[in-house]
């Protein structure tokens, strides 16, 4: 018998030496062992002997204890969960190790005899993929700006909540003054090279929560929440200002241009994101049939 216990308990440990995923195996809600597998930052001996619940802070505690409770409830049936540490947030696995926030795919499961198997595996690098992809699916690959879609959708959910809350916001649309004629007698490249200039220009301008997406072949979108209507002209004027003073050295010469620029500021419970662009593109016209190189914002 002894033999056998000798035996599975060997097998056991060679397991651990071959398994890539970070171990802990769990008695009473105590790590009795650790095995750190390709998480080369761990140092096993830190957690060996600590209290579950001294080793996670309260949310993330309470996220594994749910599934420890319900592997204990049956065992030999694999419980899954996913959750990030943050060495801020975990005092003992930043002293055993942890240097950046981490995410991890876990597997818990329990034996008859009340013995918790918890295996972790690091994510981070799949977790940084899925949000460089998605960024990318947000983002226009010439500058880097978000897309229309991107744009409705956090117009659409700012603009519900400026309702819900009775705040207030507006919207304007940058349109780039003959940027035809730009393309025609410098190329092409000449106007994409333009644009973003602007964009990096605009991005150095507004404030964080703004928000810039690219809505036409030459035309901008700067949402700004908590701004009103009067604010929003006046962050239009700035806008306009900048790229009127803007100009990009290039071999075919030095080129200048100007911008004209609609702002439309949320009305009340009645009013939407589709609607404030609707009326930013129309005073967006009336702009740019008064010569271009200024800013038309709301008869109020």
């Amino acid at each position: 018998m002894s033999q056998d216990v000798s035996a599975s308990a060997g097998r056991f440990d060679a397991l651990l030496q071959v398994n890539r995923d970070l171990v802990l195996v769990l008695k009473d809600g105590v790590v009795e062992l650790c095995s750190a597998g390709e998480s080369e930052w761990l140092l096993e001996s830190v957690l060996t002997g600590g209290r579950l619940d001294d080793l996670l802070p309260a949310d993330i505690l309470a996220l594994v204890s749910g599934a420890v409770e319900r592997a204990l409830a049956a065992p030999g049936q694999v419980q899954s969960l996913q959750y990030a540490l943050r060495p801020e947030h975990v005092p003992v696995f930043r002293e055993a190790g942890l240097r950046e926030p981490t995410w991890f795919d876990a597997r818990i499961l329990a034996s008859a005899d009340g013995e918790v198997f918890w295996s972790a595996r690091d994510i981070n690098d799949s977790k940084k993929l899925q949000r460089k992809v998605t960024n990318q699916a947000q983002r226009d690959p010439l500058t880097g700006a978000y897309n229309r879609r991107a744009l409705m959708t956090v117009m659409e959910q700012t603009v519900a909540q400026a309702q819900r809350y009775d705040w207030v916001c507006s919207v304007m649309i940058i349109d780039i003054d003959d940027f035809s004629r730009i393309n025609d007698q410098h190329g092409w490249d000449a106007g994409d090279q333009l644009l973003q200039q602007i964009v990096t220009g605009i991005h150095k301008l507004k404030r964080t929560a703004d928000f810039l997406a690219r809505y036409g072949d030459d035309q901008l979108v700067l949402f700004l929440p908590e701004t009103n209507h009067e604010q929003g002209v006046a962050a239009g004027e700035r806008v306009r200002r900048l790229i009127a003073e803007m100009e990009m050295p290039y071999p075919t010469g030095d080129i200048a241009c100007t911008a004209s620029v609609g702002v439309s500021g949320l009305l009340g419970l009645e009013d939407g994101a589709a609607a404030m662009l609707k009326r930013a593109e129309e005073n967006l016209f009336v702009a740019r049939s008064s010569g271009g190189n200024r800013v038309e914002g709301e008869s109020l």
